[in-house]
């Protein structure tokens, strides 16, 4: 089959707590790989321009879709003065509810601020539309007759993000309208790693050429706003690179600083305060986060001056009205959740807290974080990594990325001028030339569900059932690769028969990962069905023999199935 020639590449990165996309044409990409229109968007309560907007969703009281990104904050804002805002439903960083999500299916449902709900595939869907149809628009603004058909599509999912979250990703962005045979799944640390690679090759010295060098070992630390998202990449002698360490991380990003400073204002102002709050006026604490997401920017290590923030006039409202008599404004002290006693002062709308005491807010989150990378470091794996890469928004962060500095003092750590946007510049890179990763490591053990003669000194009594006679042991978990395992790009496995027993409307043989390296039973801990190998609708015949060939080198497991009694061939990811 022909490779399709696209006009352009584009990638969405679709964030936690903000959002983006680029893209380039072929040519652009020839003269200067790194250089891709990013789209700046305009905050409408500041003016001010970022090339990343909001992950903020409404929708009205028809729940229909009414606006995206920084402009959807700025509505609900409008509509809560108004106090209209109460039939409306407005989602923020909602992308992490897929960080755990490890089963397949797309009927489930998330909640927006006031603890509304909607089907995710709809909120994840219709925020992928709203990209998609203003990428378009900016893209006819510079070029002709763009079509959705035209371009490659990269989305960047998290590395550490389970095949049922990948799948889901894909499934919405489907539903938005983009053809499955023109969409990518990117990994972002993989994607940043291409970035600073091509970054290099523009220099001709330093800790940022040696790091790219053959043989050479590097750690790609991506701070998002939800997670860490790391990767470990030895450097080969054709330049392409092999997965060392196998995509790990946590739930570690940006938002876990937020959510310090709002058990910090809970603090403040008492269960009872917070109680009421959350009964009627559940958009203050959003508001609290906002002005602390704005504020916090300005929190460095060791600063010479207080930090302020300001502090929705609703807080000291609600605490007058249940302790009548007493002012929010007068309180010295916080006594916090670690039972420290923080001093305070309030001037205007602003809340003042020390130095040391602004800087706590990120402790958890970056000791969490530094911890989390001497562990790699010191495993064998780890051996001879001799640089870390940090990007993404946190990295920005000057508590972050000195926590880092500090903890590895005699390693360089790398941080690229446009952290922020590593990702997304990759992605674009990616996606014309997805040629860097040539090797990757298993996530899981992967393995379908099967049954077998049973054998009482082998297999567990509560598995055996007959059927037609034959005394049987069910739900065996048979192994088609390990965790860890070393994984070539572009490489099938060799090819299993299976035979079809039944056709459900799902689909059919049922695909199992665990977090074991040897498995018995695929209901054992650690556990989980990700999906079935056939398609719903595949067409195969029952009673007939399917080899199922399948590649766990991709950045989503592909699958092809092929039917000598029919010749049938199918070829898919998991889930689609």
């Amino acid at each position: 089959m022909a490779t399709k020639s696209y006009k352009l590449v584009a990638a969405i990165d679709f964030g936690t707590t903000y959002s983006g996309y680029a893209f380039s044409t072929r040519e652009d990409f020839r003269a200067e790989p790194t250089k891709a229109y990013l789209k700046q968007w305009v905050d409408p309560a500041s003016s001010m321009m970022s090339n990343k907007t909001s992950t903020c969703i409404l929708f009205d009281e028809g729940v229909n879709f009414s606006k995206f990104g920084l402009e959807a904050e700025a509505k609900y804002l409008d509509l809560i003065m108004d106090n209209q805002h109460g039939t409306w439903y407005f989602f923020r960083r909602f992308k992490m509810t897929l960080y755990d999500k490890q089963s397949s299916g797309d009927d489930w449902f998330i909640e927006e601020e006031t603890g509304k709900q909607l089907p995710a595939l709809v909120v994840f869907s219709e925020s992928l539309n709203y990209l998609k149809q203003s990428l378009l628009e900016e893209a006819n603004k510079q070029y002709t007759d763009i079509g959705v058909d035209d371009i490659k599509w990269i989305l960047t999912v998290p590395a550490i993000w389970s095949d049922p979250a990948k799948a889901f990703m894909r499934r919405a962005a489907i539903e938005a309208g983009i053809d499955t045979n023109d969409l990518t799944i990117a990994l972002e640390p993989e994607a940043a790693a291409l970035f600073v690679k091509h970054i290099q090759l523009k220099e001709k010295g330093g800790d940022l050429f040696q790091t790219f060098a053959p043989g050479s070992k590097y750690i790609v630390v991506d701070a998002g706003g939800g997670t860490i998202d790391i990767t470990a990449h030895e450097v080969l002698d054709d330049s392409t690179v092999r997965e060392i360490i196998k995509s790990n991380g946590g739930n570690l990003g940006g938002t876990t600083v937020d959510r310090e400073y709002l058990d910090f204002i809970k603090c403040l102002i008492g269960e009872s305060v917070t109680e009421r709050i959350q009964q009627n006026e559940p958009n203050v604490f959003y508001e609290v986060c906002r002005d602390f997401e704005n504020a916090k920017k300005t929190i460095k290590p060791q600063p010479d001056m207080k930090f302020n923030v300001r502090i929705p006039s609703q807080l000291g409202e609600t605490y007058a009205n249940l302790y009548p008599g007493r002012d929010l404004r007068s309180k010295r002290f916080v006594l916090t959740k670690n039972q420290e006693n923080i001093s305070i002062s309030f001037v205007g709308d602003k809340l003042r807290l020390a130095p040391k005491d602004a800087e706590g807010f990120f402790a958890e989150t970056v000791n969490e974080i530094t911890r989390h990378l001497k562990n790699l470091l010191q495993q064998k794996s780890g051996i001879g990594i001799g640089t870390i890469i940090l990007v993404g928004g946190f990295a920005e962060s000057p508590m972050l990325t000195q926590a880092v500095k500090s903890a590895f003092p005699e390693m360089p750590v790398i941080i690229p001028l446009e952290a922020a946007w590593s990702v997304l510049r990759g992605a674009v890179i990616f996606g014309h030339d997805p040629s860097l990763i040539k090797e990757r490591r298993s996530k899981y053990t992967y393995g379908v569900r099967v049954f077998d003669t049973f054998d009482p000194t082998v297999h567990d009594e509560k598995y055996k059932y007959e059927q037609d006679g034959e005394i049987l042991c069910c739900r065996l978990f048979s192994k088609l690769i390990s965790i860890d395992d070393p994984v070539t790009v572009g490489e099938y496995r060799k090819s299993v028969e299976y035979k079809l027993t039944r056709i459900g409307p799902e689909g059919s043989i049922e695909l199992y990962t665990s977090a074991s390296s040897d498995p018995k039973y695929v209901d054992e801990k650690g556990c989980c069905f990700v999906g079935y190998i056939l398609s719903a609708g595949h067409g195969f015949l029952l009673n007939e023999t399917v080899n199922v060939m399948m590649r766990f080198g991709e950045t989503e497991v592909e699958i092809r199935a092929h039917q000598p009694k029919t010749g049938k061939t199918a070829v898919y990811y998991l889930g689609q």
